[in-house]
Formats: C-alpha cells, structure tokens, sequence
C-alpha cells in the first residue's frame, strides 16, 4: 500500500499534474487544438489525484492499445501512484501463479499460459496475442527494481473457471454471468477495502458509466460505484475525424469539449448506445489515431499447431455451440486494423 500520508503537493510532483498540464481553459473553443490533450501517462497519474480507481477502456487486439500500455507501464511514476492493475485478459483460477511471476518468482511457461489462454471467453478469444504475455512480462520487468512493498500486483478479473472440468454450455453461462459482479468483487475487497489504488484495464463495454438510472448497471464501473460509493475516473480508447490533429497518445476530456456531447454509438461503433451522449459513459478519451493507421496485435499461427491445444480449443468450441471459426487461427493475417462497420445512429 502507498503512503497515506503521501500529501497533494508531493502526489503532484509525483504525477506530474498542476495548473499547466491542463488541457483547456474555460471557455476555449470545442475543438482541441493541435498538441492539445495530456500524454497518456500524465492523465493517468493526474486522475489517480482525485480517484482510486482509475479504468482505462480498450478495443481488444489493437497493437496501439497494447503500446501505450507498455509506455505507461515502464514510466518510473506509475508505482508510486499504483498498488494493483486489475485486468480483463486473465483467470482468477491462477492468481497464486501470477503473484509469484510478477514478484519475480519461477513460473514455468505452460503454467504461465493457462492465465491468458483458459479465461471464460475462449476459445473466441485465447489471449495469444502477443500483447497479452508482454503486459505481464513488463509489470515483472518494472517490479525486478522495486523493493516488495512497492511492487505492482496483478488481479487476475476474469472470473475463475476451470477448463479441466467443464462440460457443458450451462457451465460457461454461468461463469460469463459473473463477469462484471466478479471485477466488482475483486476491485471492492483486494483495492479499495485495503486502502490501496488500482488501474483497470477492460474492454469499454465493461467500464462506462451508467447514462442514466437503469442502464449498464450491470458493468463493472457501475457496480463498483454503487457497492462502495467510490467515483470511477474513465478513460475509454477511441477515434473521430475531428481528433486527426491530436497527438496519439493523447487524452482528452469530455467534459467542456465537443466529444462531451458527441453520439456514443458512432464514436464507439456501439448502435446500442445510439442517441447517448459519450460524455455520459466516459470521463475523457484516449486517442490512438484514426481507424486507417491502426494495427491489429496478431499471434504466431504455428502456435495453433500444437495438436494438444488444438484439440482442446475444437472442444470448447463444441462445449458453447460451435460459433467460432477456429481455421483463420492457423493463418496468418494482416496487420491492418479491419473496418468497423458503419454505424448510422
């Protein structure tokens, strides 16, 4: 846990935030002007002034999203400011492994890779993209240094579900129920109830806010703030024509700017969010660039060769009805983002 009594003036120094990092000045016009915004890593750590919990939104498989982790991962600030990060792409079954391989500990590789490979939403999404192993491997790098009470953990969000003995499609609806009241739980009791502060990292869909009494109640953001009454800061990924100019890596926010009003359904390729505006459901934007210049993070296809794995893929793919088409996994793929599909709201 970091030092309560860390006051605001050294959380500042610490962070990097303060009356000139700020991105516009009242009444500055709707559009953020060129080199506008906060890099990254700066507007994480000046969230973490006023929040515990700090939840930054992705588009899974993106290779950008997965660098600018990285760069935040590898700023020297990040654990004076961070006790946990709390992701979506691992399976709480594993969690005494990950503790050991962060703080530095012996995990073989075939153990290592049940964390990524065995959450619940295989086999449509088996974490073998490179990005995954590599965000775990730097949280490991950046702990070599540090002494153990300021070591980053690790919270494994996915809920546990033991591949070994699932049989059935029942089995896996009733461990995807408990996807969000799952990240809730761990935010509420291994954060907030030990006094410590925690980064998120999920895909967007769980962390918006609620719009309005009734919607997205559900998602982890909401019921982590109804449960403990903390404030969420959100940053979700996103693109628009109107950010062209904008550094990637830049983060802006909603409220005071144009993007506080903009159609959450267009801005995030989402038609169930048509007519909700985006500063409803995000505290600010983490632009990357525009849709063209984007890459896909894509794994090795010779991984899928290992007929033992395979197999075991072909089998949950029966277990959940036989959905995924598994062929593609076993060629290789551009790099280019794909299109979304046009959202007309």
């Amino acid at each position: 846990m970091k030092d309560p009594r860390l006051t605001r003036r050294g959380f500042l120094a610490v962070a990097g935030t303060g009356a000139a990092g700020s991105l516009l000045a009242p009444g500055a016009a709707a559009d953020v002007p060129r080199g506008g915004g906060r890099p990254f890593a700066d507007a994480v750590l000046a969230a973490f002034e006023r929040h515990r919990i700090v939840a930054v939104g992705e588009t899974h498989g993106q290779q950008e999203h997965g660098d600018a982790q990285q760069m935040l991962l590898a700023d020297p600030r990040l654990p004076r400011v961070v006790d946990d990060i709390v992701v979506e792409f691992g399976n709480a079954l594993y969690q005494p492994a990950m503790d050991r391989f962060v703080a530095g500990g012996a995990v073989d590789n075939p153990e290592l890779r049940l964390v990524w490979r065995n959450t619940v939403g295989s086999p449509a999404a088996t974490g073998d993209d490179p990005v995954r192993e590599q965000f775990y491997r730097t949280v490991r790098a950046v702990n070599w240094a540090l002494p153990p009470d300021q070591r980053i953990r690790v919270l494994l969000g996915d809920p546990p579900i033991d591949w070994s003995r699932t049989t059935t499609q029942d089995q896996v609806d009733a461990v995807l129920a408990q996807r969000d009241a799952h990240l809730a739980s761990v935010v509420e009791r291994d954060v907030l109830a030990r006094g410590r502060r925690a980064l998120i990292f999920y895909g967007s869909g769980h962390v918006t806010h609620s719009p309005a009494p009734g919607q997205n109640e559900g998602h982890g953001i909401p019921l982590i703030e109804e449960r403990t009454g903390e404030r969420v800061h959100v940053i979700v990924a996103g693109s628009h024509p109107r950010l062209a100019s904008c550094p990637r890596r830049t983060v802006l926010p909603c409220a005071g700017t144009w993007l506080e009003s903009v159609d959450a359904g267009q801005f995030m390729s989402a038609p169930p969010l048509c007519g909700v505006p985006l500063g409803k459901l995000t505290d600010a934007v983490l632009y990357l660039g525009q849709p063209e210049d984007l890459t896909q993070s894509r794994w090795n296809p010779a991984i899928f060769l290992d007929p033992v794995y395979w197999a075991e893929l072909q089998r949950r793919d029966a277990i959940t009805g036989n959905g995924v088409d598994l062929e593609p996994y076993r060629r290789e793929e551009p790099a280019a983002w794909p299109a979304p599909p046009p959202v007309s709201c």
